[in-house]
């Protein structure tokens, strides 16, 4: 029989005071017996009613006459615990369970991403359950981002109208009265309407979104049995962690001898077995969550999900680690450069499958709790690994891609696999930067990323459908990676107050900061972060500043596959940070044959140039291409002149021919640059901002405030042409949206500065009342917002 201390009451404590406690916080200590429970399982003692719930006994009160219990402490006046139920076999109360228990939570971009359609409701007043109809179909509007729901009978009730959230593709999306039937195909997302915060998020179990009743003869066995599998599940989790630690142990013990490998494998089938225990866990608390919730408790139920997915991501780390020291043996070994190669492709495809797993773990976690970004770091998670761990692959598989055996670095898939992890190594950094500088540096790296990806694509291959499959691979992880970039820029343009905060496109980047300190690592010194310009295109890099004997100051980027290895060096020339390139020096007569062989290879440069130009190939690339071939006819002059000439030879012509041929190619370089620019299709206020700064836009003001939308939603709207300044043809236009009629060209509206092509302009004005009671089809993406120092350049232009 169970047993109870009796203690004096101390004072009460207000109920308030209490918080919402998971039932575990009112069980009581058992040293005095208790006499066995009556018919309505109540045991009484000294005139206090108990009752035996899931590991324990609680002292209860009922909360009004023939009411239902609730548990309560001995201090408590008025009980402030879970309500209880009695089981059918009138052994254990359990808390039970109410619709108004029911969790809200805020609906996140990354959640809802896959639901997303691409209609517009920026002027349209939802009806007053908050919604929007168009097309016969209703849709909810989160975050200026529509999406279409239906009504969800079952999941509803009196009180609360639940709707889902679904994909117009799918088939449950297709109901002709917009209600969901559980029983259709399709994805879907509960949400309800809140007064205060507008649409949330609601966790609701079963198909139809209730929770389904259970018949009491089931609870009563599930309840018996959850208690048995959730002790067999925390001691075997328990058991496989000291085996983890004292495997560690041992290989730390016999690291650097020939016993480390089989150290580290016995680790990793441990480890393995323990993310097996683990996973099994995770899915057992998912999966029984409407029986182990009241089991448990709210908070103590997530608590426990929280930790075990805390542990799975610390596993997930334990194990690759292992797995990266076990590689290094094997690739020791390796005397063939092809199969070493291949072998740390195959390695690091598995790894990126764990990271992946890793990272929807984590996903998971923020979701369902309140934990941080940081909390996880402190666990070894890093967000941006699986994309270092990417650019490795890149490097691996680039190495691939030739049937001879490559003996030095002049290659240029190694030369775009580096580029690459430049740029993911920077994006490494992003939240370490100052928040002014992000978007203006992550739309560089998208700008490098396009390029890198653009040049993957052009690339000569050897025949056959190995290499061609290969290279696909490699597009498709750097588009990934680029989907990355362009999604982050998203969400920080979206965070800013007003697009004239927006940096302007000649932003400056150039500053030190301090990178985040990653888990057992000493703490990080201060870098670089730069733009500098190479071959006539500028790149952000990152690296770490230094001063020379005559206390210049040099900025040393660092290989990423060996931070110890310096790969570039940086100067500060021309008021621009300039690649340090140490040059062969050789005798004169080489200098000449080598500057006519260059030479004659100029008009083979601006042919290949004109004619990517019209394949539509990527301008930086052109650029670069052309401005790598000037730059060597540059290096060719100088050391000529510099170059000894005991024999009086007259170099001066030879000289002039370089330094025209020189710039014959920069200037072509950088007029099928502009020509490229101005594609009517492509809306980049980048592109824009650079075509003013050369002189090749002019600008016209077509549309005067003109007014807009009805009620509160009324605005005004003024909309320039933006001309080909050499021919006086139109390209785009700009819109810029304001509140008042009378508001000063500066103040246009929270990111009321727009681009839009021709074609997006005339489908506007023609069905502009449409647009105003139902939504347009158009999506806001970031390249098309305009900064406040472009637009102001824009009105300056407009005559």
């Amino acid at each position: 029989m169970p047993a109870i201390t009796i203690q004096p009451t101390p004072a009460p404590l207000p109920a308030a005071a209490l918080g919402a406690m998971p039932l575990t916080h009112y069980r009581i200590s058992t040293d005095a017996h208790l006499p066995p429970a009556n018919e309505q399982g109540l045991r009484t003692y000294k005139g206090r009613q108990y009752v035996d719930v899931p590991g324990g006994t609680v002292q209860v009160a009922a909360i009004a006459e023939n009411g239902p219990y609730r548990a309560r402490l001995a201090s408590e006046l008025s009980p402030s615990g879970p309500v209880l139920v009695r089981a059918a076999d009138g052994k254990l109360w359990h808390p039970s369970v109410e619709p108004a228990a029911e969790m809200l939570y805020s609906l996140t971009e990354a959640r809802l991403q896959g639901f997303l359609t691409d209609l517009d409701f920026t002027d349209v007043e939802p009806d007053s359950h908050g919604l929007h109809s168009f097309d016969s179909k209703r849709y909810a509007v989160i975050e200026r981002r529509a999406y279409q729901v239906l009504h969800d009978p079952e999941a509803s009730t009196a009180q609360i109208s639940v709707m889902r959230i679904v994909r117009p593709d799918d088939a449950v999306a297709a109901d002709g009265d917009n209600r969901f039937v559980a029983t259709r195909p399709g994805r879907s997302e509960p949400i309800v309407f809140d007064e205060q915060h507008g649409w949330r998020g609601i966790v609701i179990a079963g198909a139809g979104g209730m929770r389904r009743s259970k018949p009491d003869k089931v609870q009563r066995l599930t309840a018996a049995d959850l208690i048995l599998e959730l002790q067999t599940q925390t001691e075997l989790i328990h058991q496989g962690a000291t085996r983890i630690d004292d495997l560690d142990a041992a290989w730390r013990v016999v690291k650097g001898t020939e016993l480390e490998k089989g150290a580290l494998v016995q680790l990793e089938v441990q480890l393995h077995r323990q993310l097996a225990a683990l996973e099994k866990a995770a899915n057992f608390y998912i999966n029984e969550r409407d029986t182990l919730q009241p089991l448990k408790g709210s908070a103590l139920y997530a608590s426990d999900l929280h930790n075990i997915q805390k542990k799975r991501i610390e596993a997930y780390t334990r194990l690759m680690s292992a797995g990266d020291s076990r590689k290094r043996l094997d690739i020791s070994f390796y005397n063939d450069p092809f199969e070493a190669y291949r072998s740390t492709v195959n390695y690091l495809k598995s790894k990126l499958a764990l990271l992946e797993k890793r990272q929807q773990i984590a996903l998971d976690i923020l979701k369902r709790t309140r934990a941080s970004e940081s909390e996880l770091i402190d666990i070894g998670f890093y967000p941006t690994e699986i994309h270092e761990t990417k650019a490795f692959w890149v490097d691996a598989k680039s190495r691939l891609l030739t049937d001879v055996p490559i003996t030095d670095n002049n290659f240029k898939p190694i030369h775009l696999a580096y580029a690459f992890t430049e740029t993911t190594f920077a994006f490494r950094d992003i939240d370490s930067i100052p928040v002014a500088a992000r978007i203006a540096v992550l739309s560089n790296l998208v700008d490098q990323c396009a390029a890198i990806r653009a040049s993957y694509e052009d690339l000569e291959l050897p025949p056959g459908p190995v290499h061609a499959s290969s290279r696909q691979e490699i597009i498709d992880a750097i588009q990934a990676f680029e989907n990355t970039l362009e999604n982050r820029i998203a969400v920080d343009h979206r965070d800013l107050e007003r697009t004239t905060s927006l940096p302007s496109q000649d932003q400056s980047i150039d500053f030190d900061f301090i990178p985040a300190q990653r888990k057992n690592q000493p703490a990080p010194q201060a870098k670089r972060m730069f733009r500098s310009k190479h071959h006539g295109v500028y790149k952000i890099r990152v690296g770490q500043t230094r001063r020379n004997a005559l206390g210049e100051e040099l900025i040393d980027v660092m290989d990423p596959h060996n931070p110890a290895k310096v790969m570039q060096t940086y100067e500060r020339r021309e008021g621009e940070w300039q690649r340090l390139v140490a040059t062969q020096e050789r005798n004169l007569s080489t200098l000449i044959t080598q500057a006519s062989v260059h030479l004659e290879q100029t008009e083979t440069h601006l042919n290949t140039a004109r004619k990517d130009e019209r394949a539509k190939r990527n301008a930086t690339n052109i650029v670069e291409q052309l401005g790598d071939a000037a730059e060597a006819l540059d290096d060719l002059g100088q050391q000529i002149e510099r170059a000894p000439n005991p024999a009086k030879n007259d170099i001066a012509v030879l000289v002039q021919r370089l330094r025209q041929d020189s710039e014959r190619l920069r200037r072509e370089g950088e007029d099928i640059r502009i020509r490229l620019y101005k594609d009517k299709s492509f809306l980049s206020a980048d592109r824009v901002a650079y075509l003013i700064s050369q002189d090749h836009l002019s600008v016209s003001k077509i549309q005067v405030r003109l007014e807009q939308g009805r009620g509160k939603y009324k605005h005004f709207i003024d909309i320039y042409s933006l001309n080909d300044r050499h021919t006086g043809e139109p390209l785009w236009q700009a819109h810029f949206h304001y509140e008042k009629r009378n508001s000063a060209a500066l103040d246009f509206m929270v990111k009321g500065g727009h681009l839009k092509t021709l074609a997006q302009s005339a489908t506007g004005s023609n069905s502009q009342r449409r647009d105003e009671q139902a939504g347009r089809p158009h999506v806001a993406i970031w390249r098309e917002t305009l900064d406040g120092r472009t637009a102001q350049k824009i009105f300056e232009l407009a005559p």
